[in-house]
């Protein structure tokens, strides 16, 4: 029986076409290959044109259910639905079909030198891509070859080449330092080595985004510093301190209105783990959603030794045919499904509850927020949905304080000290004498400090984007935003600059300095997600009030509280500011009071602020 569709192809056009279905149940929410590309059935047409095409998989890529919930996201940012719905798609599954070559020939050794080389390295792959082929050898020579009968074209479907490459510690932290010493951007470098020893594994778009240079990288490399993972075990080895382990006890409430949960790192887990317990102990599954890498990655250290394979991964740590395997294994009953952004449209089944878990880096395009995907999937698939978060920022708290959303508040167990810093110091003693084995050291500043003009008498910003920039020890300057780079003097009048403040650069140099820096001390300039230490120490953060933002305090609240949140005994907070200043930031009430002035100014979320960037100059007529 012929059936018109609407398939939704790339770009968000939408084909109306008249075929048969091949399965049993309604077509939409598969995947179609039709004229060289592929498309996802979104809906019924009442009429089409009458094309040939192939359903490649057996089951559903996704379900109407999620279709909805992109829907309404869309609607949100005022977005074409299926062209954001192909921004959700992850490229695994965008196959296009491509001319492929193979060898006609069962032996050439009586041919030419340069005819057999080509030959036998097309015979020892099977299959290569035309284009590839000709890229190499030259298309004169592979179009002779196929004239004449030795090659022939062949025409397949092809799944883009999505290999993700994976940086890891190849050498102990220490031994890493003692290769670096008296070597060219030392700082730089050891800052690159301590965030690889924090994530385990990072991407080459991380690093990028962190504004480490791919020249560090390559150096490293070959050095055999760093080692190059192109795909990741499936089994983690068990993590022997596994918060969840220790968790015991925890009760979770069912309730018909979505929860969030405030607390520690530690409780949050053993709030987790209760409630994957309650879900499998019903037969059905739970969808966690974390969209950062280092917290999606620690998630599954903790969860895969307890679980084993009913933990299902979808995330850049899977090899694309482990990817695709994963996401059928996804949509069976029983399963803890452990995704990000990669992971949204899973046709899910019999789902106990959606998971948000930390809302950090949940920004897709730097403006679409993927929580309103979250919190609406939940109502389409009618599970329990809840949101564990170290630290609740004022959109939120509105939600909880209107009565939309309940909110169970876990508590934090470190002990809260504070340090007050001189205008002189980087580091105080008190800091310094209180440094041990599992520390962590944050500071909110990348590089070595701040560039300062004498001349113009202000920080320096960056002639693309306007954000301060970043000095460096190699003393260069670059952007953390929009990654431009520069020599150190004056954007605006050519002027020397001047040391300014101090970054995560200063501070490793400093620690160095007191022989301190060894392999149990860390450094971050983010308080992730992703592990407890047993002391947490904020070096520097009062930046974070210094820029003129509305939602600046908010912004030094959410920072203290998940650094709070990932220390077990002792947090630290070393500021140049007044103690009533930094006290203020710990205060219960805070929220209620930040919630009041916006209402009071009329701010977010009582109104609606549209920020206009423009990415190119006026012409002048």
């Amino acid at each position: 029986m012929l059936s018109c569709l609407k398939i939704a192809i790339p770009g968000g056009r939408i084909l109306k076409v008249r075929t048969s279905f091949p399965y049993k149940g309604s077509p939409i929410g598969y995947r179609v290959l039709i004229n060289g590309r592929t498309g996802v059935v979104v809906g019924f047409a009442e009429e089409g044109k009458e094309e040939s095409l192939v359903f490649p998989d057996k089951l559903p890529f996704t379900d109407l259910k999620n279709l909805e919930a992109v829907k309404d996201l869309a609607l949100i940012y005022g977005l074409p639905t299926w062209q954001l719905m192909w921004e959700l798609i992850p490229s695994h599954w965008n196959w296009t079909e491509e001319s492929f070559l193979e060898v006609s020939l069962s032996s050439f050794q009586a041919l030419d030198p340069k005819t057999r080389q080509i030959l036998s390295w097309i015979a020892d792959r099977k299959l290569v891509k035309e284009e590839l082929a000709k890229k190499r050898f030259g298309s004169e020579l592979i179009n002779m070859l196929v004239k004449k009968g030795l090659l022939r074209v062949k025409k397949d479907w092809s799944a883009p080449d999505v290999e993700v490459e994976l940086f890891k510690l190849n050498v102990p932290f220490e031994v890493a330092l003692s290769k670096l010493r008296r070597t060219k951007r030392y700082a730089e470098r050891v800052r690159l080595l301590a965030y690889l020893r924090e994530r385990l594994y990072a991407s080459r778009e991380e690093l990028r985004e962190e504004g480490f240079s791919s020249e560090d990288l390559k150096a490293l490399i070959s050095r055999g510093i760093v080692k190059v993972e192109r795909e990741l075990m499936q089994n983690f080895a068990i993590n022997p301190r596994s918060e969840l382990r220790m968790g015991g006890g925890f009760l979770v409430k069912k309730l018909e209105k979505p929860t969030v949960v405030v607390g520690s790192l530690s409780r949050l887990a053993e709030s987790l783990f209760a409630l994957i317990e309650d879900a499998l102990g019903e037969g059905k599954s739970l969808a966690i959603f974390s969209f950062y890498n280092p917290t999606l990655s620690w998630l599954l250290r903790e969860l895969k030794p307890i679980f084993g394979d009913r933990v299902v991964s979808l995330s850049s740590f899977e090899s694309p045919k482990q990817f695709i395997k994963n996401w059928f294994l996804a949509q069976e009953k029983g399963r803890i499904v452990l995704t990000g952004r990669m992971g949204l449209l899973v046709p899910f089944k019999d789902l106990y509850a959606v998971v948000l878990f930390d809302d950090y880096y949940t920004k897709l395009n730097r403006y679409i927020d993927l929580r309103n995907f979250v919190s609406q999937l939940y109502k389409y698939y009618g599970c329990q949905f809840f949101y564990y978060t170290c630290a609740l920022g004022v959109d939120t708290y509105q939600r909880v304080k209107s009565g939309q959303w309940e909110m169970e508040f876990l508590g934090y167990s470190a002990e809260v000290r504070l340090l007050k810093r001189k205008p002189e110091e980087i580091l105080t003693q008190e800091l310094l004498s209180e440094l041990e084995d599992n520390s962590l050291l944050l500071v909110r500043k990348t590089g070595y400090s701040y560039a300062y003009c004498p001349k113009c008498g202000f920080l320096v910003d960056c002639p693309k984007c306007g954000t301060f920039l970043t000095l460096s020890k190699a003393n260069n300057l670059y952007c953390t935003r929009c990654k431009w780079k520069g020599p150190a003097e004056c954007t605006h009048c050519g002027g020397k600059i001047e040391q300014y403040g101090f970054g995560i650069e200063r501070v490793m140099e400093e620690v160095e300095r007191h022989g301190l820096l060894r392999e149990n001390i860390h450094f971050d300039t983010k308080p992730s997600v992703a592990g407890v230490y047993k002391k947490v120490f904020l070096v520097h953060g009062d930046n974070i009030l210094s820029v003129p933002s509305l939602n600046a305090e908010e912004e030094f609240w959410k920072y203290i509280h998940r650094a709070r949140a990932i220390a077990k005994e002792r947090f630290y907070i070393q500021s140049f500011l007044d103690k009533e200043i930094i006290e203020n930031y710990l205060r219960e009430d805070f929220l209620e009071a930040e919630l009041e002035r916006r209402r009071e100014e009329n701010l977010p979320p009582f109104s609606k602020i549209i920020l206009a960037v423009f990415t190119k100059e006026k012409q002048k007529p």
